[in-house]
């Protein structure tokens, strides 16, 4: 039967409702699962079933026995009865249910029974329709208070337990003892953790110290018993500052442990000077200095010979600053090949040395510079002297000293005749090898009884063999 107010499932011929105590009968008849004749498996349905038909089942201590009492009173001596709802009996198990007990029935025909409190015995009602229990005063927080009773002898206590619960006293003092124990683990171990957390064992904190000066975290160190070793480490922040330690700070470390520093040390400009180029490097690296800039100048140093740094060596500097490093280069002859004679010795004053013109005979138009000595590209100290040397023709300047020397030298002697040179009347040709042919008029002179005799003119060729040094070699 389906309570119609909280809609719980009661046995069928119920009055009552097990869950909420609402009425469930409606003038004889109950509102609830009916029977229908006319279905062959008795499957229950919803309609209204004559309560005639319900059994009556007895309930202990509500409508049970044969004059009105119940049948499983216990009386007490003051001829007064009560009743024992206790489901439980002394040797701590369930009684069998009888026609007493809960209502066992199959309201689906599934085969699945279910059990329900049978009331249908009960008269009164359980709950008073409308019904609203007063909310307790503890509910709000407020204390409530008492009346104390005036007069009255105070209650004796009474030990509530369930049957076949075991007797407290039993074992009582060893349940002490090991609730002693427990107390005291509890308390020994929340000591331990209270006096760890104190550091007053299991070593200290090691504090963080990272980014605090030098001098304060040595000290802040020390005060807890550490060591403490410091290193410089070339960094751009504050000189002193503490950049990293080890170990790492909230660590846990006995006294005396050995705590290293990385302090913060400032970059300075190294002195190079006097350094080959990739020494210099290699400072500023170690300095950690990275915006260097090399470049070169004229010297007579060695070259890449450092020979000066800006700024200066020992300077403070950053990782950033720029620094310029000026480096040796050698002195060398410039290449003035093709160049007029001015061009060239213009050129050899502005790479700092002294030229000066000299003249080398070659197959080049005369007067055109046709190198330099030393040679062009050797390294020469500065200020040394180097010759220009300009092109000059050999048979120009031969054949111009061979018609020179037949025009003023009057006679020549041509094997053991002696000629008179009257005139040069062809050009002077050079032959190569120093020599030049000139064709001249001459005749031959004699002496005769102390007298010149001179012979008939005549042309000839005149072969002239010149040194090196410009004097003649020979004559023919």
């Amino acid at each position: 039967m389906i309570c119609p107010k909280c809609s719980f499932e009661n046995i069928p011929g119920a009055k009552f409702c097990s869950e909420c105590g609402s009425p469930l009968t409606d003038s004889g008849k109950i509102a609830g699962l009916a029977v229908d004749p006319e279905r062959a498996d008795g499957a229950p349905v919803r309609n209204d079933l004559d309560t005639s038909k319900i059994p009556d089942i007895r309930i202990p201590g509500i409508n049970a026995g044969p004059d009105g009492r119940p049948a499983d009173d216990v009386v007490r001596p003051d001829g007064e009865s009560e009743f024992d709802f206790d489901p439980i009996d002394d040797e701590g198990e369930e009684p069998e249910y009888g026609d007493w007990g809960p209502y066992t029935f199959d309201p689906d025909s599934d085969g699945v029974t279910k059990k329900i409190q049978d009331t249908r015995g009960i008269d009164e009602f359980l709950v008073e329709p409308g019904y609203v229990p007063p909310t307790p005063a503890w509910k709000s927080g407020d204390t409530m208070e008492m009346p104390k009773v005036e007069g009255e002898e105070s209650p004796k206590k009474k030990e509530f337990k369930a049957p076949g619960e075991p007797d407290k006293k039993k074992g009582g003092k060893a349940k002490f003892v090991v609730i002693a124990l427990v107390v005291l683990l509890a308390i020994g171990a929340a000591a331990a953790a209270i006096t760890y957390s104190m550091e007053l064992w299991g070593g200290r904190t090691v504090p963080d110290v990272e980014g605090m000066q030098k001098t304060e975290a040595v000290s802040s160190l020390e005060s807890l018993g550490f060591t403490v070793v410091a290193h410089d480490e070339k960094s751009d922040d504050k000189e002193g500052t503490v950049l990293l330690m080890d170990p790492q700070g909230g660590s846990r470390m006995e006294e005396g442990t050995e705590i290293v520093l990385y302090v913060a040390a400032a970059r300075s400009i190294p002195a190079v000077v006097g350094m080959t180029q990739d020494e210099a490097a290699s400072a500023f690296a170690a300095e950690g200095l990275a915006n260097v800039e090399f470049v070169t100048e004229k010297s007579d140093e060695a070259e890449g010979t450092v020979l000066s740094v800006d700024p200066e060596a020992g300077v403070k500097a950053l990782s950033t600053s720029k620094i310029t490093v000026t480096v040796a280069e050698a002195f060398r002859i410039p290449d003035v090949a093709g160049m007029s004679e001015s061009e060239a010795l213009a050129a050899l004053s502005d790479a700092g040395y002294n030229g000066y013109v000299a003249y080398v005979y070659a197959e080049d138009p005369e007067g055109t510079v046709i190198g330099c000595d030393p040679a062009a590209g050797e390294a020469v100290p500065s200020g040394t002297d180097v010759a220009v040397n300009v092109a000059k023709s050999r048979a120009n300047e031969l054949i111009g000293l061979a018609n020179e020397y037949l025009a003023s030298a009057g006679t020549i002697t041509i094997g053991s005749t002696t000629y008179e040179i009257a005139s040069v009347d062809g050009s002077t040709a050079y032959k190569g090898g120093n020599t030049t042919e000139s064709t001249v008029t001459v005749r031959a002179v004699t002496m005769l009884d102390g007298e010149t005799v001179y012979g008939s003119s005549k042309q000839r060729t005149v072969t002239i063999v010149w040194t090196d040094s410009n004097d003649i070699e020979s004559i023919s």
